[in-house]
């Protein structure tokens, strides 16, 4: 089933759809991270940085922590998200981005996600990966260390600000191939997060329709 969405990430979608001419979701103060400037200042700094994907297919390094791990859990929740990724692409409108997002999480872990956004007529999604920047304050705010930022790297990911999550766009091509943004999104959670085989998701999806009973993948 679909989890409430924490303020956090819809503030980040607030963002997004800020320039696209929608109304920001309306949410308590409590938990809300600060809208960065623009959707295409973002996307400029990023595409500058060189970290805008071309290619028709994942092209990611050897998986952080147990390599051996990375291609089970990714075979075990591709279907679930790739499902949700077409159900929003299909349902459209293809010319707006709003509420047409993923997240997904480890269950229970809200601060370790992974989130994507429909643009450009769906021929590519802007993806965010957590920094822990918008965490609660003090000793429970998410830290990743040095082996988490640089297995981000390795994806293409960039933290432009350090105020801000790690991000990257990625090019889905015409019809788009969804399972480029999900696969990217996987190994974000196993390399950097620590999601593994028999781990549940959470998994956020407001017009992803109502998740299938083919795929068979642990989901919450």
């Amino acid at each position: 089933m679909n989890i409430a969405l924490p303020g956090r990430h819809k503030s980040v979608l607030n963002f997004l759809l800020g320039r696209l001419g929608a109304q920001p979701v309306r949410l308590p103060a409590t938990g809300m991270r600060p809208a960065p400037r623009s959707v295409e200042h973002a996307m400029y700094r990023i595409s500058a940085m060189l970290v805008l994907v071309t290619s028709p297919a994942l092209a990611a390094p050897a998986a952080a922590g147990d390599p051996g791990t990375r291609a089970p859990f990714i075979r075990e929740h591709r279907c679930a998200v790739v499902e949700r990724l077409d159900a929003i692409h299909r349902r459209g409108p293809v010319d707006v981005s709003r509420d047409r997002f993923i997240v997904v999480a480890p269950h229970g872990q809200a601060q370790r996600y992974v989130q994507c956004i429909f643009q450009d007529r769906d021929t590519r999604m802007f993806c965010e990966a957590a920094s822990g920047a918008y965490g609660p304050p003090g000793r429970r705010r998410l830290r990743l260390d040095a082996t988490a930022r640089q297995a981000l790297a390795a994806l293409g990911y960039v933290q432009a600000d350090p105020a801000e999550n790690f991000a990257r766009l990625v090019e889905l091509g015409s019809p788009p191939d969804t399972g480029i943004a999900a696969d990217l999104m996987l190994a974000a959670l196993h390399d950097a997060y620590g999601a593994r085989p028999g781990d549940i998701l959470d998994i956020e999806a407001p017009h992803g329709g109502t998740p299938g009973r083919g795929c068979g993948a642990p989901e919450s």
